[in-house]
């Protein structure tokens, strides 16, 4: 159901519904996937009917791109724990009957862990706990016997809190997350933050705000605070604005709702490091032999595509074109890049 905001939200907004405000009941920060979704799933059934499987997507340089496993139900960050790697499904929240949850990869296949909740939106892994975020929360699950976690629990974050989007855990051993630190419904200057969160008290701090959506954080070796990918509105017309990557500083705010809204107020605000065109979705992170890598779910006018580019900023790569459906997880395992697809499908290239 829609509903109208005030006209001086609109005016910042641009036309917005209830159902893009990214708070616990709507997780909005999937929005501009789903509705991208219908379009990926017609060219599926389309290319279903002529062959059994889409062709691979092809990498750069002619390296091979292999397939890991299939269907998991949108696969949105991977997390590497005890020598396995595990990814994270938020499943269809139109569908109760495809489920998400985190599944471990061994043997070609993705098995989902028993005790996984319905939607996950990221995963994070440090010692021998892996970190999960469901967007009304942060969940703790320890004691891998390989096959289930034994020991669960939520994180006690302050009441208010959510929405969580994808986590990290940094080098202090906090986990840094965005989220939104108030209740629903939004205030007029709704804007998404960037937190750090202590693992054994629940203890938050704020470090950046003024944020659209904050979806994956990504820390680079030597550095105290992360990059995060930023998805900005979609709803400005099809030239802007552009989509972020961040270069997390503490006590930033990066302008949002008014920049980019409105442009002339963004020289007013922390700048981001990269700027991505309009609607190209940054998603997923990774970092590999000096590079960072991008899933970006729009793309750059050629659908779905993993870029490579410097990790201090600079401009982006094609490294792994042709995806099927919008590509939204991406990490690193073992010398290589993973990234997985809104058609179920996790792929492996060395780059």
């Amino acid at each position: 159901m829609e509903e109208a905001l005030p006209k001086a939200v609109e005016a910042a907004y641009g036309a917005v519904r209830w159902s893009d405000y990214p708070g616990p009941l709507d997780d909005a920060p999937l929005l501009r996937i789903w509705v991208a979704a219908l379009a990926a799933a017609i060219a599926l059934t389309a290319a279903a009917a002529a062959a059994k499987a889409p062709p691979l997507p092809q990498a750069t340089g002619h390296r091979m791109v292999t397939v890991v496993a299939r269907g998991i139900p949108t696969p949105t960050e991977f997390a590497g724990l005890g020598g396995r790697l595990f990814v994270s499904g938020y499943g269809n929240k139109d569908n109760p009957d495809v489920r998400g949850g985190v599944y471990v990869l061994r043997g070609g296949k993705a098995v989902r862990v028993p005790g996984s909740p319905q939607h996950v939106i990221g995963l994070a892994a440090a010692k021998n706990t892996l970190y999960l975020s469901t967007s009304s929360a942060l969940l703790a699950w320890s004691g891998w016997d390989g096959t289930r976690f034994r020991t669960t629990r939520v994180l006690r974050t302050p009441q208010g809190y959510g929405n969580f989007r994808g986590p990290a855990v940094g080098p202090d051993g906090l986990i840094y997350v965005g989220a939104d630190t108030h209740p629903p419904p939004p205030p007029p200057n709704w804007s998404a933050s960037f937190l750090s969160v202590d693992p054994a008290t629940g203890s938050t701090n704020v470090i950046a705000t003024g944020i659209r959506q904050p979806w994956q954080p990504l820390f680079l070796p030597g550095h105290a605070l992360p990059l995060v990918s930023d998805l900005n509105q979609d709803d400005l017309g099809p030239n802007r604005p552009r989509d972020y990557l961040l270069a997390i500083k503490r006590g930033a705010n990066y302008g949002f709702p008014s920049c980019p809204a409105t442009p002339r107020t963004c020289a007013n605000y922390s700048q981001p490091l990269v700027q991505f065109p309009a609607h190209s979705s940054p998603m997923g992170l990774g970092y590999l032999n000096g590079k960072l890598y991008v899933a970006l779910y729009g793309g750059l006018g050629k659908g779905p595509v993993v870029v490579s580019m410097p990790p201090k900023g600079g401009k982006p790569t094609p490294f792994v074109t042709g995806f099927p459906a919008g590509v939204i997880a991406l990490g690193t395992a073992r010398g290589s890049l993973y990234a997985g697809d809104q058609s179920g499908v996790i792929y492996r290239v060395t780059p």
